[in-house]
Order: C-alpha cells, then sequence, then structure tokens
C-alpha cells in the first residue's frame, strides 16, 4: 500500500481482504510526501481486517522529511476516526523512516496493546519526543525490541514499556540516560540474551552500564556502538575483577569511538585484563574495531589460543585482524 492514493484503493483494498478469507497476512504501508498524505479511507479498511494481520510494516519513502519535523500539523495521525483496534495474529509490527517522521507516541503503544501475539517490534528513524506523555505498557509476549545503535531516531517510547519476556533489545540512548535504561531494566527483569547499546549520544557512563549489566546475568550477547576508550577498558577490568559479571557472555562486539579529538586507543595492560576477563568465560565470538596498534605478543597468543579452541576473533581494522592463525 502506497500513500497518497485515491479513495477508490479503500474498495480494491476491502476486495482483496475478502478474497485472502481467514489466511494470515503480512501487509507494507509507505507514505511519501506530507503526513496529510495519509488516507483513512483506505487504512480504515485496513484495521477493519487486523485480525488477519500477522506482519504490519509501516515505511517512509521520503527522501528529505527534516522540515516537516516540530509541525504538530505534520504528524502522522494512523487511525483517523478509527477508535479502536484489534490484532490478534500480529506478531512483529515495523515502523521505518528513511530520515524523521513524527508519530503519536500514544498510537504506537495502541498498536501493541492490541496484539497480544506479539514478539518483535522495530523502530527506526521514527519520531514522538513533542507527543504528550503516555502511560506504562506492559507487553507481557514482546521477545525482540530493536530502535538501532546509532538510529538519529526517537527512543523514547521505550521508557513506557514493561517487557517481561524481553531476550533481544538494541537502543542508541539518544533520549534514555543512563538512570532511566537502569530503572527500565530493573522494572522489565527480563531473561535478555542479546543487547546492543550506542554511545554516539554519550548518555551512559561506565557506572551506569556495570550496574546495568549486573541485572542482566543471562546475556549471551553483548554489543557496544561508538563507546570512548576508556568505557571500553573499564568495561574489561569489571570482567577482569568480577567473574560472576556477565558470566554467560559469549559474545563480544565492540566498534570503538574513533575521531581526531579521541583516537581509540587501548593500552598494553588494558589488553592483558581482557585476556584475563575472558578467561573465566566461554568465549565464542570477539570481535573488537578499530584497533590501529597490535595488542602486545602475548595477547595475541592467548587470543590465538581461543581461535584454536574454535572460536572467532577479530582485533584490528575492518580490513586487517591482527590474530590470525
Amino acid at each position: 500500500m502506497h500513500f497518497p492514493c485515491g479513495d477508490d484503493f479503500a474498495e480494491v483494498l476491502a476486495i482483496w481482504f475478502r478474497r485472502a478469507r481467514s489466511h494470515p497476512l503480512s501487509i507494507s504501508m509507505s507514505l511519501c510526501g506530507l503526513s496529510s498524505s495519509w488516507n483513512h479511507r483506505v487504512s480504515d479498511v485496513l484495521w477493519r481486517h487486523g485480525g488477519q494481520l500477522k506482519h504490519l510494516e509501516i515505511l517512509d519513502d521520503n527522501d528529505d522529511d527534516d522540515d516537516l519535523i516540530g509541525d504538530e500539523s505534520q504528524i502522522v495521525d494512523l487511525f483517523g476516526d478509527t477508535t479502536s483496534v484489534s490484532l490478534p495474529l500480529l506478531e512483529t509490527l515495523t515502523i521505518r523512516c528513511q530520515h524523521r517522521r513524527e508519530y503519536r507516541a500514544s498510537q504506537i503503544l495502541q498498536l501493541l496493546r492490541a496484539a497480544p501475539n506479539i514478539v518483535e517490534f522495530s523502530s527506526n528513524r521514527v519520531w514522538t519526543r513533542t507527543n504528550p506523555q503516555p502511560e506504562n505498557l506492559v507487553v507481557p509476549t514482546l521477545r525482540r525490541v530493536i530502535f538501532g545503535e546509532t538510529s538519529t531516531g526517537d527512543d523514547e517510547i521505550f521508557l513506557y514499556l514493561s517487557l517481561p519476556a524481553l531476550e533481544a533489545l538494541s537502543l542508541p540512548l539518544r533520549y534514555i540516560t543512563g538512570d532511566e535504561l537502569l530503572a527500565c531494566v530493573k522494572r522489565s527483569a527480563a531473561p535478555l540474551q542479546d543487547l546492543a547499546l550506542g554511545w554516539e549520544f554519550g548518555v551512559l557512563e561506565s557506572a551506569q552500564l556495570h550496574d546495568c549489566l549486573r541485572l542482566i546475568p543471562t546475556l549471551t550477547k553483548f554489543t557496544m556502538w561508538w563507546p570512548s576508550s576508556v568505557v571500553v577498558t573499564e568495561l574489561f577490568a569489571a570482567l577482569a575483577e568480577s567473574p560472576s559479571l556477565l558470566s554467560a557472555l559469549h559474545d563480544l562486539t565492540i566498534h570503538i569511538r574513533n575521531t581526531a579529538r579521541r583516537p581509540s586507543d587501548i593500552s598494553d595492560s588494558s589488553w592483558r585484563t581482557l585476556v584475563r576477563a575472558l578467561s573465566y568465560r566461554r568465549m565464542e565470538h570477539l570481535y573488537i574495531v578499530p584497533v590501529e596498534g597490535s595488542p602486545p605478543r602475548d595477547v595475541l597468543t592467548s587470543l590465538l589460543e581461543l581461535v584454536a579452541n574454535g572460536g572467532k576473533v577479530h582485533v584490528g581494522t575492518e580490513e586487517l585482524n591482527f590474530v590470525v592463525a
């Protein structure tokens, strides 16, 4: 479905739903241009047949929509006059924009509330910040929530979710502070296994990170996007000093922030601290970039032992791996 479109498409869509009968459906809706291009007569047909939706994707095809942000008249209204939505079969909900598009947080939460079997929610470059603060929502079935590690969109809606079954989470931490992240993790008390966090906006300090990780003993995969070298080396130290911290971790990926002002720099002693931390865990995958200078020889020897035991290790740049068998 592509917006803008004419009202006559509503009749075509209704026929299509009738022909689909009771088969579960995957629907993709794409909006180009002004938010007023969204045709409620057409979308109303979709919501009336919400019981058939298994996968729903809402996309934005604009090349550049930045000028629309902050203009209340340009907030996408998904429902129009529709007052209730039922999505009993819906398993995945994706809302993705090329640049930024503003949606009502309350309507996104309404979609999640209407889907008692939803397992995955993905939101990329979706803006909700100027909306009124919504009420908290418990989604007991949601297992994967993906906002993108370095997305320029708004992850603030995560603050209003309690997700007791959450297994995988990806957050850029654009509007969520370290203390708020900690509160969210405590509130959900979820069996989280896969966590990806972004440091592009620099809101998460090492102490807050370590406190958060202590609450997630089930974590097996951890990805860090753009942390400073200081944050990285302090994590190495915490893992070495406390074998119980992330004791189940077997996949660690770190994309270190590397700028002219703050080049990525890991000291020899910190590399040796990492080796000590790895000795307490069954690491299967280790990926750390960019690293311009090779770790000391004894560290490379230890990392090669991981490779010999079946592990995958890459330390260096995207093109160069200092750890080669």
